[in-house]
């Protein structure tokens, strides 16, 4: 790929279709794929299993979406850092994407909501462990424990109450629960918003708050 000067690249992907941009595109084309390439390289343990020319082709792939990505925001590049430079976000952006979603694709709705209630015994158990609370505290907490895990069931659809439990009470992290659900991030935060508001309505039913909640559990 010979160099290119800012301008000689926003003019050239600007272009009416023909030669010059052609070139262009196709420079822009190797340039990120040879990028990802590297980067996949480096991060090979989220493809376990996978052999070179699946790897390739992936890299084929993520280039080619990245080519339209970019010509679709080239408004946005302001100059202030070379153009291959800000082209490099959008190609590691989306493989680091598309990393998370290959290192999380087996875990499934289905195991979220097996999973459930083995969830809500670890967070009692976790916090009575060794006899460390006395044992009104102990029942207390079950019986709190009990009545969330109550709610959860009968009040929040099945999407909600996997996304719950999975941050929650499992502890996975956002990127997990939301490529289990087959969400992105903004849509699994409304998600847990909208099962967070439910919960804290019918706590208020039964005279209760979160904090009444949390309380039992300090110490």
């Amino acid at each position: 790929m010979s160099p290119r000067s800012n301008e000689n690249w926003l003019w050239a992907l600007s272009e009416q279709p023909g030669e010059a941009q052609a070139e262009a595109l196709q420079d822009l084309r190797e340039f990120l794929l040879r990028a990802v390439l590297v980067y996949l390289t480096l991060h090979r343990s989220d493809l376990a299993g996978w052999g070179r020319q699946a790897v390739h082709d992936l890299a084929e792939d993520l280039a080619q979406e990245t080519v339209l990505e970019i010509r679709e925001n080239l408004a946005g590049f302001r100059g202030e850092s070379k153009f291959t430079t800000w082209a490099y976000r959008f190609i590691i952006n989306r493989a680091a994407s598309e990393l998370r979603r290959q290192r999380y694709r087996n875990l499934s709705l289905d195991q979220l909501r097996e999973e459930e209630p083995a969830a809500f015994q670890a967070a009692l158990s976790d916090r009575d462990a060794l006899g460390r609370v006395d044992p009104d505290q102990m029942v207390e907490r079950r019986y709190y424990l009990n009545l969330l895990r109550e709610i959860v069931e009968t009040e929040l659809n099945e999407r909600q109450r996997a996304a719950i439990v999975g941050v929650h009470l499992q502890g996975r992290s956002m990127d997990e629960v939301a490529a289990a659900l087959g969400l992105s991030r903004n849509a699994l935060y409304k998600l847990l918003h909208d099962a967070r508001k439910r919960l804290k309505a019918r706590l208020a039913a039964r005279h209760l708050s979160e904090g009444d909640i949390l309380a039992a559990f300090e110490g």
